[in-house]
């Protein structure tokens, strides 16, 4: 009888062995495939794509991936108009043959001289604004008062003329009037003057209306012949 309980009790404790070492397989495999599979998986906020600049082109900005364009180069075309168009030197009284002449249009009340400047240098000259004029008279010198005339300026080649007006009132009063005996022209700009013969009728009218009884025009005012 004894041997039978020895028996009996050796089996199931074998049993027991036989059952935790099967229960102790299955958490193993378990554990295991839990821990493979955490492992695997991907970290979270992770793609599976390499990034943005492991595929950037070399040789292009990280910008709008266009090439950067170069600086142009200075060309010569600054260079060219600063070194053109050079304003020439004004025309100098030498470099001028004045005369005067009668201008005036039959049936005009207010009378005009033109006088012509000719540039007789071999040169270019610029020539801009009102010339300075005193008629010489009985009663001294009257000078002549500006128009409000706007000028522009121009270039006289060599050989080439300008001409400008000269405007007065005659004097049609039966009476000798201020005499004329001569007319003073300097150029604009300039202080050497031209003495010449006065083209136009002898006398001005002796008036006491603040008006001016001479005026003048700018360069340019009248052409050849009035």
């Amino acid at each position: 009888m004894r041997k039978s309980r020895i028996a009996v009790t050796a089996a199931a404790v074998a049993a027991g062995l036989s059952l935790s070492a099967c229960g102790g397989d299955d958490n193993a495999t378990n554990a295991g495939n839990a821990s493979s599979s955490s492992s695997s998986a991907p970290a979270e906020g992770q793609t599976g794509s390499a990034p943005d600049s492991a595929e950037q082109p070399e040789g292009e900005s990280s910008g709008s991936g266009a090439p950067e364009k170069e600086a142009p180069e200075q060309g010569s075309a600054g260079q060219e108009s600063a070194g053109t168009g050079t304003k020439p030197e004004r025309c100098h009284t030498d470099d001028l043959t004045i005369t005067a002449s009668d201008a005036t249009i039959g049936g005009d009340t207010t009378r005009t001289v033109a006088v012509k400047l000719l540039n007789k240098s071999d040169r270019a000259c610029s020539i801009k604004g009102f010339a300075g004029v005193n008629l010489l008279s009985s009663e001294g010198a009257i000078p002549a008062a500006r128009r409000d005339q706007k000028d522009d300026g121009t270039v006289l080649k060599s050989g080439e003329p300008t001409y400008f007006g000269i405007f007065y009132k005659a004097n049609e009063s039966g009476g000798s009037g201020v005499r004329i005996k001569g007319l003073v022209v300097t150029p604009p700009d300039e202080k050497k003057s031209v003495a010449l013969t006065w083209p136009g009728e002898p006398s001005l009218p002796v008036t006491d209306s603040p008006d001016p009884s001479v005026e003048i025009g700018p360069m340019g005012s009248v052409g050849q012949g009035g």
